[in-house]
């Protein structure tokens, strides 16, 4: 596999979460889970970035011997392999790929140092705490040229700002979505990040009543069902504004 050459990213100082920082941008994420995966979606399209994902090395392959990302997410924990076994061909190429995070859900101390000496640049830890985190994270890889392309486009018109909020709440719908199903299944971990997506959300509308409910979400049960009705709310008051 040939990758092109970027060059070695300098992380850049943690900023508040911003919609559209990084557009343009295309992210691979080699990843198995359906919920973990979701939550990144989410993220992604709140920064503007496209996503695509690779749920085992052999499908991590096939993306890359097709097209380069900007950046590559790779989980540790693989059902054909090691993703630190990706990390390092990536990395070890004629033309090696540098813009590569590493992500795992197990104690950091027990992977980060041998994800780092392996060739990723920077680490996600799951569940991922927050879409700052999230963004601050791939910003960090990025080369230069393209973290300052990104910023000249980040400033959105008014029409912007109005796509921007009916993109918050169709957000909003398809997270309500996710989260009523993950309560029905009593699937903690996709409760959990569809709360920090939500709560993400709140933080950048604002909503303090919406995030205070996403941010007191840890699971099933009571808070998870206000949380859900906290978000009915919401996107009712979104869809009366709309209809005038």
């Amino acid at each position: 596999m040939t990758l092109p050459l970027t060059d070695t990213a300098t992380p850049r100082p943690a900023t508040g979460p911003r919609r559209h920082c990084l557009f343009g941008v295309t992210i691979l994420l080699v990843e198995d889970s359906r919920g973990v995966s979701e939550a990144v979606r989410l993220f992604a399209a709140e920064s503007g970035a496209r996503l695509r994902r690779a749920d085992s090395l052999a499908s991590a392959s096939r993306h890359l011997a097709i097209y380069r990302p900007n950046a590559v997410i790779i989980d540790l924990g693989l059902p054909d392999g090691d993703g630190l076994a990706l990390i390092r061909h990536l990395a070890a190429a004629a033309t090696p790929l540098r813009s590569i995070i590493a992500m795992s859900g197990h104690d950091p101390a027990s992977w980060q140092p041998a994800a780092r000496a392996a060739g990723a640049v920077a680490c996600l830890e799951k569940p991922i705490p927050s879409l700052r985190a999230f963004q601050d994270t791939v910003l960090s890889v990025l080369p230069d040229a393209a973290d300052r392309r990104i910023a000249e486009t980040a400033e959105l018109s008014l029409d912007g700002r109005a796509s921007m909020r009916a993109a918050f709440d169709a957000d909003l719908r398809r997270a309500q979505a996710l989260l009523t199903e993950a309560i029905e299944t009593a699937d903690r971990d996709m409760i959990i990040y569809c709360a920090q997506f939500i709560g993400s959300v709140g933080d950048m509308i604002p909503d303090p009543s919406l995030t205070a409910a996403a941010r007191a979400t840890n699971g099933p049960g009571p808070r998870a069902h206000e949380l859900v009705a906290r978000l009915s709310d919401r996107i009712a008051r979104a869809t009366s504004a709309a209809l005038g």
